[in-house]
Formats: structure tokens, sequence, C-alpha cells
């Protein structure tokens, strides 16, 4: 088959922008294309969460994202024309195996920058001016027709697979001929980024809920630009007001803010929120990604972050189909991990909006006494951030992934106990999320991070070693690292992990990390012998007790396309 390239993306938004940054560092042949003349310059989702950072911290971009956002919130929220909460929000600091702050702002023009420098770096580009017009596929790959809007110009296209990025009104979906299901809110909100003169530039945002609806302004960065967002009623005939700077001036003086400045709007948007799915997120060699994939209510900040999961996700599988180290059924489990995650984030934020945002006596009433009083426990505002961090997001119920803990007893009193063994079902499982921790590697014991290890293309195994440290037991453990390194090859990096501050002289010919402290043990619930294989996209592949190599390659059997027999 001859292409012009392996992957083409349509749509360079966050998601399109994170699967193109995550396929060049790959090696993956890629051309990103969007129908805007230029990037754009719109705050729309303007926050990142934790996963996120996390995602962006593998390809290498975190600090960027970090150094051009705001990470201390300050809320001034009023109810009912009455000031109702004035909440001070630092930062979390890095918790133990969560290294980044619970909520980054920053507008999402200027995150998409830091992705396409990510891009530049990598070698890659994005071809703005391009609009794709047609699709057509094969058996051998798809044939996009493009065109110039400028000149009329018009390109055929091959590549080995298209990723329709491009949002909500998606023209991949639409010509793949896949359905997205779902229904509109009634509440109508305008939005804009507006340079606003007397409002504190202490970095606070402001929020008003009463009777007339909602009303909010949020700082972009330090040059007085804000973004606005109001919900809209009709008036007694069933029109809608429009975004306009007009308005936005009349509803921040109904709210006793007259003295307040708005000029020179950069950007005025309206929307009805919309909640709706696709059927599949795959047909053929065509797959969605992001908002084409999924649409639902900014409640709660996830519409950005899920299309960024999304991206994550698929990346590593079309690399691994297209060298042919796995089969094109490894596609299908995409969907089979990322549609629950949208559908869950698609009841969670529809909840968050009715409760926040519905014109609902009952609703009104119960965000005014309830919720809004709620918000000054810790705990609560605690509870509400992990739930949107998507931390907790994971596949346990992934054809993908795996565990064993047979109680295997292997004679040299490295088989775990029953108190090992009841830990070892509370530590984390196959699907979940691999959490962090502080570890000390190379010939110094240089402080690292299991982040460290894990960050590039590869997946990485995590062989722990148990309190019995016997010559047994080191020779298992490095026999498996090197059984599963002959299978998988340079798509794997292999390392012991060893309680305590002194490297074992036993394991002279293997890549070691020392636990001085048991962070890295506690996290895994490592109490004796145990297994963890760490996928590319960060979250456990397989898990099992005792470290013996079978298990683990009849696992890895079933998914790739192995180099060297099980």
């Amino acid at each position: 088959m001859t292409t012009d390239t392996d992957v083409l993306v349509v749509g360079a938004g966050p998601t399109g922008l994170t699967l193109a940054c995550d396929l060049h560092r790959r090696g993956v042949d890629c051309r990103v294309l969007d129908r805007a003349v230029t990037p754009h310059v719109r705050s729309r989702g303007k926050g990142l969460q934790p996963r996120s950072l996390e995602v962006f911290d593998d390809l290498g971009i975190a600090g960027a994202a970090l150094a051009a956002g705001r990470t201390h919130h300050h809320l001034r929220l009023y109810s009912g024309g009455r000031p109702a909460l004035d909440l001070d929000l630092p930062a979390r600091p890095p918790q133990p195996g969560v290294p980044y702050p619970n909520l980054v702002v920053l507008p999402q023009w200027r995150t998409e920058q830091v992705l396409r420098d990510g891009l530049a770096a990598l070698g890659g580009t994005v071809e703005y001016g391009r609009e794709l017009t047609d699709l057509s596929q094969d058996d051998d790959g798809v044939t996009a027709t493009v065109v110039d809007p400028g000149t009329g110009a018009t390109e055929a296209l091959r590549a080995a697979f298209v990723v329709g990025c491009d949002g909500g009104s998606s023209r991949v979906r639409t010509l793949t001929g896949i359905a997205m299901r779902g229904a509109s809110h009634d509440e109508h909100f305008v939005l804009g980024d507006v340079l606003i003169e007397g409002l504190p530039a202490d970095g606070s945002s402001f929020a008003w809920f009463d009777d007339d609806g909602y009303l909010a302004a949020d700082p972009l960065d330090g040059s007085g630009t804000w973004q606005v967002q109001a919900s809209v009623r009709p008036d007694t005939s069933g029109k809608l007001e429009t975004a306009s700077l007009e308005l936005f001036r009349r509803l921040f003086a109904e709210r006793g803010f007259g003295h307040v400045r708005l000029h020179d709007a950069t950007w005025l948007s309206d929307f009805s929120p919309r909640v709706a799915i696709v059927d599949r997120y795959r047909a053929g060699r065509v797959l969605l990604a992001g908002d084409a994939a999924h649409v639902h209510s900014p409640a709660g900040g996830q519409g950005m972050n899920t299309g960024i999961q999304d991206a994550y996700n698929l990346g590593w599988k079309l690399d691994a189909v297209l060298r042919g180290r796995a089969a094109h059924a490894l596609l299908d489990t995409y969907q089979e991990e990322r549609r629950p995650v949208a559908r869950a984030v698609l009841t969670s934020s529809d909840l968050g909006h009715s409760a926040f945002f519905s014109p609902h006596p009952a609703m009104t009433l119960l965000r005014n006494r309830v919720l809004v009083p709620a918000l000054r426990l810790a705990v609560i505002r605690n509870r509400l951030l992990d739930g949107v961090a998507e931390l907790d997001v994971g596949y346990r119920d992934s054809s993908l992934v795996d565990e064993a803990a047979t109680g295997e007893h292997t004679g040299d009193g490295e088989a775990a106990g029953l108190v090992d063994a009841v830990r070892f079902r509370r530590g984390p499982h196959a699907g979940d999320r691999a959490p962090d921790a502080e570890v000390r590697a190379g010939d110094n014991g240089a402080p690292t991070r299991l982040f460290d290890l894990f960050r590039g293309t590869h997946s990485t195994l995590l062989v722990f070693d148990g309190p019995a440290a016997t010559d047994a037991g080191y020779r298992r453990m490095t026999a498996t690292a090197r059984r599963v390194r002959a299978a998988l090859g340079d798509d794997v990096r292999a390392w012991i992990v060893v309680p305590g501050d002194r490297r074992p002289e036993h394991l002279d010919d293997v890549d070691v990390v020392l636990d001085p402290d048991r962070d890295a043990h506690h996290r895994y619930a490592a109490a004796a012998e145990s297994l963890y294989l760490v996928r590319p996209d960060g979250y456990i592949a397989y898990r099992s007790r005792p470290a013996t190599a079978g298990p683990v390659l009849g696992h890895l059997g079933s998914v790739f396309r192995l180099q060297a027999p099980a």
C-alpha cells in the first residue's frame, strides 16, 4: 500500500495535537490538518486537570503548561444578590503518588500553543487552511479529499488511518456515517473573552447565582482579559439575546457592578449545552476522538481533558498496529476502554449542570441553601476537585488487562503470607492508573520518580523485591525481567524495585531502583514479591505475585506479536 502518511489527524485542537505529539515521538508519520486559516485565540476550555498534566509530563510539556497557567485560585461567589463565599484556593501541593496540582487554569488557545510547540520540537507541524470534504476507505487505507478554501485547490491524501478530532460538528463523523445520539439542554449561555477594568487584579474569579440566572468572570492572564459567562433566558416573545458587550455590561450592572468597564471583546459565542455520544468510536480505518465522539456540559471542566485522554489511549495502539506488533483488533479496545469513560463524564457533568444552572425552583433552592454553603467545607471542595481530576479513571473491565495472585510457593521464602495477600488485593489493580512514587536510581542512587521511569513510548515492567532477599528470588526476578525484555524488545523497560538503600550484589546485570522509604512498595501494595506491567499510557496492564515470567508472558502474547516465544 502506498500512502502519503500513516495517520491523518483532522482537527488541531487539544485532542488532535496530543495525538500528533504522541505519534511523532513514536516515529509514526502523521499529518495534522485544520480548516481554520490560523490558530484561534479563544479561551474556550480553560482548565487542565491533574491527569492531563501527567500526560503532558510524559510528552515533555508539563513544565510549559504550568508556567503559563494559574494554580492559585480565589473565588468570590454571590447568591441571591449577596456575598455568599470568599474562598482562597491555593494549589494543592504534590501528594504521594500525585505530583501535580488539582487544577491549572489557562485559556485553551494557550494550551494548544504549548502542544504546538511540543509538536514542533518533535518535527511536526499543523497544516492550516485545509478542509476535509470527502472520505473513502478500503481494506488498505483511507483516501481523504482536502480543499484549500482560499485557492479552491483540491488534493487527495492517502493514509493508513484517519482520526477525526474535529469537534462536535465533526466532518469526519458525518462523512463516515457514525451516528451521535443525545439531547440539548434548555438553558442557553453566552460567553466571551473581554477586557475588564474595575475588578480586582489579584487573580480572583467572580460568580453570581440568582433568580435571573448565572454570571461569572474568570481572569485569564495578566493582561486584563477575562472569560465572561452567563445564562440567558428568552424574553416574553421567546427571543434569546445573543452574546455582546452590551449584554454583558447590563448583566454586570444588574448585579451591582455597573462601575466595571467591559470593552474590546476578542471572542463572543452562544451555546446550549448538548449531551451526546457516538454509537461507535471506529469505522474500519477511521476513528473519532474528543468532541467528535462525545459532547456534554462544560460543568466540571471535563471536555478538553477527556479528549486529551482519548488521544493518549489511542496513540500507542495505532503505533503497535502500524508496526505490525499487534493486530487491528487492538484498535477495538480504544472504544471498549474510552466509551464507558465518556458516558460516565456525560452523566456526572449533566448532574453538575442541573445542580448549578437549572432554573427550576427546587434546584435553585438546593443550590442556594445546600450546595453553595457546603463549599465552605474543605472536605467538600476536595471531594469535588478529586471527582473531576480524572485520576480515578481506569479500565478494570478491559480485555487488555489481567492479573494473577497465585500464592505460589517458590521455596525460597518469597511467597506471600495472608496479610500480604490482603494488602495486594487492596492495591492498584490491573486497569488502574499506575501511581507515582519517589525512588532512587543509578549507581549513585540519585532521587527520581516512577513517572521518570515511565516517561517515553515504552511499557514498564516493575518487579518488586520482597523482604526475604534470597539469591533464588533474585535469580527468578532477573530471569523474568530478561524474558519480558526478550519478548518485547525496546518496547519495554524492566526494573527491579528493591526496598532499602543498597543495591544487592546479585543484581549487577539488570536495572535496579532503590526504594529506601518503601514509598513505591506501599503505593503498589508490594509487601511481598510482585510484578506490575505498566502500559505506555500509564495504566497497569498486568500484575501478579510472585514475579514469575510465565503468566505475564502469556498475557503479553494475547495482546502483541512477541519477538521471542512465550
